[in-house]
């Protein structure tokens, strides 16, 4: 069966319709270019689009085309996906938003470190909450590691420059306490951390553990 296209966004209800807009006119500032280039676009996708942000938001269609053009999404998509990344907008929203288009299948995919609210996100729901971060300074810095890299599969290591095996262990099993839907572990190279979805047996299994570990 051929996959369904992205719905139009004249074809959204009025209230999504209406977000989206607001959203665009908010995105397309060259200030906003200049935070997309410099906090959110990876050295491959200022590349990609000639290496000078000014006439990359010239050429593309300001912040919006630019989004769509590094990451070859469409117009909508980069709309919504910018609104996501500014934190203009929840994860839920983002997610909604996404589904409307047509674009479900495509939603978020990869964890957030939102250090306003110290919480980590996954697939529209907290998974990890980290109330005291001068206190959880070390996982914190791990969390904002994978943040400005835009939550690859691994990631050097911030702490320890493949030093201390011992406090990366320590770091990770912190991270891992308590935390739902991913995990994260130290990569075989001892100079890496790494993250990954729980498969879904390996979700109920946890569940189970976080369980009886707080009736006891």
């Amino acid at each position: 069966m051929p996959e369904k296209p992205p719905t139009r966004r004249s074809d959204l209800p009025a209230r999504l319709r209406k977000q989206l807009d607001a959203l665009e006119a908010r995105a397309q500032s060259n200030v906003v270019a200049v935070v997309i280039w410099e906090q959110h676009f990876s050295a491959a996708d200022r590349k990609s689009l000639g290496d000078d942000a000014y006439l990359a938001w010239k050429n593309h269609g300001r912040s919006v085309g630019m989004w769509a053009a590094a990451r070859g999404v469409s117009k909508e998509r980069a709309i919504v996906d910018i609104g996501y990344a500014l934190d203009w907008i929840d994860t839920k929203t983002c997610t909604a938003l996404l589904a409307a288009l047509g674009e479900g299948s495509n939603a978020v995919v990869t964890p957030r470190w939102i250090v306003r609210t110290g919480e980590l996100w996954f697939d529209g729901e907290v998974v990890r909450s980290i109330r005291n971060q001068l206190k959880a300074s070390t996982i914190v810095r791990i969390l904002e590691a994978f943040e400005e890299s835009g939550w690859p599969h691994a990631i050097d290591d911030p702490i320890t420059a493949g030093g201390d095996s011992a406090q990366r262990r320590r770091a990770v099993e912190s991270l891992n306490d308590g935390l739902k839907r991913i995990r994260f572990a130290c990569a075989g190279d001892g100079e890496s951390f790494t993250w990954e979805p729980l498969p879904p047996q390996k979700r109920k299994a946890a569940k189970k553990k976080a369980a009886r570990k707080k009736r006891s």
